[in-house]
């Protein structure tokens, strides 16, 4: 008993100290963005400025097309997200709940691609979209990745953990597989789906190397794209690339805050062996 409140102290104090390393470099982005861009450079740069400026977010805002790719991040990340919640599922569910003949070949060849870097894919990739005619397009931002393992993997987790009895009742009550899917399954799932929307919308957010390499338009381009025009081989203006950052950031930051309780449940949730 007298080992408790000296335990509780040690983990707070851990994960205050984790939350300040954490959170600098948010407060020195937050921070650097509200100065002028003379007080930025030589010797006069310093953390705390000397005097508040949003001089910075007024150009990024007249100066480039900020807000449509903030739409285009926006558009993509959200049909991403939406795709990733159907074809995930679906997946997931069959995998989980249908027996068929090389299920577990399916299973692991899924789950063989994670260990597959992202560049490797990024040329071949590319040359289909090429060929389909959808480079500087929508298609290819979204359709590449409207399906994922790791969404796939997880739903599955968390299906197997779920009575098969409840398929077994909606069966004898005359439901089909994408009724019961739909009406016994998913609102029990609401965890997992939350974890999987948070994790592709991160992503797809802050995602770079595909989106410049098959744009070239400079209105389809996302916001890490765009952002990247904020810093040239001789005068980065770091003013305005904190603060197109800061904002860029607010979406993810909020996503994440009102999701927070699903992404840890369902991380948590799967967490059992077949």
């Amino acid at each position: 008993m007298t080992h408790r409140p000296a335990a509780g102290l040690s983990r707070a104090l851990w994960l205050l100290l984790i939350s300040v390393f954490a959170g600098l470099p948010v407060l020195w982005m937050a921070l650097t963005s509200l100065q002028p861009m003379e007080d930025l450079i030589g010797t006069s740069a310093r953390l705390v400025p000397a005097s508040v400026s949003l001089d910075a977010y007024t150009e990024v805002v007249t100066r480039f097309p900020f807000w449509r790719w903030f739409g285009n991040s926006a558009l993509v990340a959200l049909a991403v997200v939406a795709g990733n919640l159907v074809f995930d599922t679906l997946a997931a569910y069959g995998l989980s709940r249908i027996k068929f003949r090389g299920r577990q070949f399916v299973l692991t060849l899924m789950l063989a691609t994670l260990m597959i870097p992202t560049q490797v894919i990024l040329v071949p990739l590319y040359l289909m979209m090429r060929d389909l005619g959808w480079i500087d397009s929508y298609w290819a931002l979204i359709i590449p990745f409207l399906a994922s393992p790791t969404g796939i993997f997880l739903l599955r987790q968390h299906f197997i953990t779920l009575p098969i009895q409840l398929d077994e009742a909606a069966s004898i009550d005359g439901c089909g597989r994408i009724r019961t899917l739909c009406s016994v399954l998913l609102p029990s799932s609401w965890a997992a789906l939350g974890t999987v929307a948070v994790l592709k919308f991160m992503w797809t957010w802050g995602e770079f190397a595909w989106p410049s390499l098959v744009t070239n338009n400079e209105l389809l381009r996302t916001l890490p794209v765009g952002l990247a025009r904020f810093q040239n081989q001789f005068a980065p203006r770091w003013d305005l690339l904190m603060a197109g950052s800061v904002m860029a950031a607010i979406p993810v930051v909020l996503g994440f805050v009102l999701l927070q309780r699903y992404f840890v449940r369902g991380l948590t949730g799967g967490a059992v062996k077949e």
